[in-house]
Formats: structure tokens, C-alpha cells, sequence
């Protein structure tokens, strides 16, 4: 089976009269610095370290192939037994460390459209010395999953679609010899109001729009469900808004079965019981068995997806316990965790390219009380006050996808107050 690269035909039919190729070409060095603080990641299926380069016509630049398979060729189109590997294998990914530096040539020979045995094929044609092209690198700081050898390396991974990669483009002529692409440095900044580019974000103290890696965690999955035997009364907000299950009675009993909190609840009027998965390994509330509590779950709907949302007060409604999902917008409101409040703070401290989703930019959630905050960064805990008055948010994760993407953003988290 023959498999060919797309080709821009249009851009490669011929060229311009006044530019008859010299006898012999120009062999091109393409050398890639990593000049950044992290790894960067290049597709390097056909060892082209994630540089193409591209020729100048009628105002625009297209690509061409300078590293045909030789059955693609025009001499040998016709040769049926002659075959190119399997277009279909998984990309190859080339992790360059910082400060490294690869390079690769390019015999200096342009891949010209032609027609033969009733196939498009590919013509060389020696490129004009004093001609001006362009040399373009791609590439990503992260792989959704993929975690690349520490120290660079080639490695197999499917490469992200053009739209969450970084490329930057440096001209050039042959006659030059070599031609050099780093990644771009961003202005300097504090912030990210600093970053005019677009997408940019502050990080490290400058501006880019690529990812570089963290250890931020992916979504996981904190979901609350409510088992109800008469302990909870159900209600609706108005206007179709959301659903609330209130209950007032005894805690009997708490406890941890893996990383899910079981609270077992008795009324008046029955038994109920709420189970908060809390993944992590980070714990959780340590609440009085026996104490009388006020319990209130609200249920988040959007389309066919719902989420719940608890709140645990003591009889005297001080908030002892709140835990959320948050899968687009909060099961909780403001008033469920007064006198306190769980804000998602504006400034990006991190992001993640996702092949379905696009960028997912994290940023930390703030607990605040009226008269002190404290900030949490993506999967870390934070105390707010001290002694028995002393609040603990979990910024399970946090952060936004861009406007455009289908996904909804989230931000779950979990509050409790540190035991007495």
C-alpha cells in the first residue's frame, strides 16, 4: 500500500520563470536549541525534529515534504511493488531536554507537483541559493498523559492537533548554511494582565501560551450521593433551580471506607445517609458521632448530568463540613457556606493541553471569611484562622477551559473545620 503526506499541490505545480534551479543544491543545516527552563516536544515520526519548511508563493507560505518517501517520487510512482511505510503507525515524539540542541539536514532539493501513471508524484527540483524560505518548529510542553523520559528521548505518543501546539518561524536562505529555531522567550512578567500574546499566560516569571509541565492533578472524581429513608425533607428552588434534601437529627456514626466518607444520619422521621468520595488521600473532617447536625445536599443539573453538594453544620449552624463538585458551576451557593466563601481566583498558576478538550488553564481557589483569605493551589490544603476556629479548604483542583471549548470547566473542593 502507498501512503502519501497531504500535499499542497497549488503551492508546488512550478516555479516562478526568473528561478530556474542551479545544478547542483544546497544543503540547509536545521538545528533546534531548546533555549527554555523545560523539555519541549517535537514530532519526529520521519526524524524531522519537528521542523518543516516552507516555500514563499504568491505571497504565501506552504509546506512541502523534504523527507519523501522515494516511491513517491515521479522516477518511481510507476513501480507497484515499491512501497512507503504505513502512514498509519503512531507518531514518534522527540522530548528535547533544556539546554539541548538537535539537527537534522535538508539537502537543499524542492519536492515540485507532478502527474504520472495517473498519480500525483514528486519532482526535485534544486532550490536557488539566493532564494528566501522559511523553516518552521512546532511543538508542545506536554503530552495529556504521556509522561517523556526525564532526560530527552525519543518516544511513541499520539502528537496533540495544530491548534494546541506552539510554533515559531525563521527565514532564511540556503546559501546561509544554517538556520537555528528556538522556542520563544515571553516578556517579562508578574502577572498575567503583563502578556499581550494570545493565550499567553505568566509563568515562571514570563509569558507564554505553551504548558510547560506540572504536577497539578487531573479531575478527580468527588461526588456526593444521599441515601434517604425518611431523615431528609425534598424541596425545589423556584424557577426549576435546584433540588434540596434538609434534614435534622443525630450523626451516628462517621467513618472512611477507602476514600469514601460515610455519615449515618437519624430524624424523627427515619434514617439517612450521605457518602462523600474524597479522593486524594488527604483525609477529611473528624466529626462528633452523637452530635446533632443540620444536613443539606442540593442537586446541580445540567442536561442529563447532575452533581450533589453537602453541607454538615452543628446545632448551633456553625459550618462543621462542605463539599462540592462543582462540574461547570457550584451546588453550592454563598449562602450554604456563610460566613464563609470559596472564590476561583482569576490568575492561571499552571495549564494542561487536551487532545478533546483544548487548554485547561488551573488556577487556585481562596477561602475567605469576611476579614482573611488564604489561597490554595490546585490539589493542596490551606488553613484559615487558628485553634477550634480554624477552617481547612482542600482545593481538590481548579481551573477553566478556554470560551470555545465544549468542555465544562470545574473546580471541586471540600472545607472542613480542624479538629477540636
Amino acid at each position: 500500500m502507498r501512503a502519501f503526506l497531504p500535499l499542497l499541490v497549488m503551492g508546488l505545480v512550478a516555479l516562478p520563470a526568473c528561478r530556474c534551479g542551479p545544478a547542483t543544491a544546497t544543503p540547509v543545516t536545521l538545528r533546534v536549541k531548546n533555549t527554555g527552563k523545560d523539555a519541549i516536544l517535537v514530532r519526529d515520526t520521519k526524524g524531522q525534529l519537528g521542523v518543516t519548511v516552507q516555500r514563499n508563493v504568491n505571497g504565501q507560505w506552504f509546506s512541502f515534504d523534504d523527507l519523501p518517501c522515494e516511491c513517491q517520487s515521479c522516477a518511481r510512482i510507476c513501480e507497484r511493488s515499491c512501497r512507503c511505510p504505513d502512514a498509519g503507525i503512531s507518531d514518534q515524539v522527540l522530548a528535547i531536554p533544556p539546554n539541548g540542541q538537535v539537527e537534522r539536514a535538508w539537502d537543499g532539493v524542492i519536492q515540485v507537483a507532478g502527474f504520472s501513471c495517473g498519480q500525483v508524484c514528486l519532482s526535485p527540483e534544486n532550490a536557488p541559493s539566493d532564494e528566501t524560505f522559511q523553516a518552521q518548529l512546532c511543538f508542545v510542553s506536554q503530552i495529556d498523559g504521556v509522561k517523556p523520559p526525564p532526560d530527552g528521548g525519543r518516544f511513541a505518543a499520539g502528537f496533540p492537533q495544530p491548534e494546541l501546539q506552539t510554533c515559531v518561524v525563521r527565514q532564511f536562505q540556503p546559501q546561509q548554511g544554517v538556520v537555528e529555531l528556538s522556542p520563544p522567550r515571553g516578556a517579562d512578567c508578574s502577572r498575567r494582565a503583563d502578556c499581550r500574546g494570545l493565550d499567553e499566560l505568566c509563568l515562571g516569571g514570563s509569558c507564554t501560551a505553551a504548558c510547560p509541565p506540572n504536577a497539578f492533578p487531573a479531575q478527580p472524581e468527588l461526588f456526593v450521593t444521599v441515601s434517604n429513608m425518611g431523615f431528609f425533607t425534598e424541596a425545589r428552588e423556584p424557577d426549576g433551580g435546584r433540588v434540596l434534601q434538609i434534614g435534622e437529627g443525630t450523626l451516628v456514626a462517621t467513618q472512611f471506607v477507602g476514600d469514601v466518607l460515610q455519615l449515618s444520619l437519624a430524624g424523627p422521621n427515619g434514617a439517612g445517609r450521605v457518602d462523600v468520595k474524597l479522593p486524594g488521600g488527604l483525609g477529611g473532617p473528624t466529626l462528633s458521632n452523637n452530635a446533632r447536625v443540620r444536613v443539606e445536599v442540593a442537586a446541580q443539573r445540567d442536561g442529563d448530568k447532575t452533581w450533589r453538594g453537602v453541607t454538615v453544620r452543628s446545632e448551633a449552624r456553625e459550618l462543621l463540613f462542605a463539599a462540592d463538585p462543582a462540574l461547570g458551576s457550584p451546588a453550592l451557593t454563598a449562602a450554604d457556606l456563610a460566613p464563609y466563601a470559596v472564590t476561583l481566583e482569576d490568575e492561571g498558576v499552571g495549564c494542561r493541553l487536551d487532545a478533546v478538550c483544548g487548554k485547561f488553564v488551573f488556577a487556585n481557589q481562596a477561602l475567605s471569611n469576611g476579614t482573611a483569605s488564604v489561597s490554595v493551589a490546585p490539589g493542596k490544603l490551606g488553613s484559615l484562622g487558628s485553634g477550634t476556629q480554624a477552617m481547612r479548604l482542600w482545593n481538590v483542583t481548579a481551573g477553566r477551559y478556554g470560551a470555545s471549548s465544549r468542555c465544562a470547566s470545574y473546580r471541586p473542593y471540600a472545607l472542613w473545620r480542624e479538629p477540636r
